[in-house]
């Protein structure tokens, strides 16, 4: 299984212990491991999650400054996956 990094505490993992955020059409985020696009990985823990939601850290990574309202994007995420 391939390794990616986690943005939050950039530690490498399996693909399968971390969920992947990605920039869909409108610049929405979505959490899908199968969307074509620049994503993220992000470890399937709150820390991560939260540490990934330092201000400009996701825009930066995915090289979009057009993303609206990243922290609530991220906000209801992370609730969807019970953090």
């Amino acid at each position: 299984m391939p390794k990616r990094t986690c943005l939050g505490c950039r530690t490498k993992r399996p693909t399968g212990e971390m969920v992947r955020i990605c920039l869909v059409e409108g610049g929405r985020l979505a959490a899908s491991a199968s969307s074509n696009g620049r994503g993220v990985w992000i470890c399937r823990n709150k820390a991560c999650f939260e540490a990934a939601m330092v201000r400009g850290k996701v825009e930066r990574a995915l090289k979009s400054k057009l993303l609206t309202d990243v922290q609530k994007q991220l906000s209801s995420i992370s609730e969807v996956l019970g953090f």
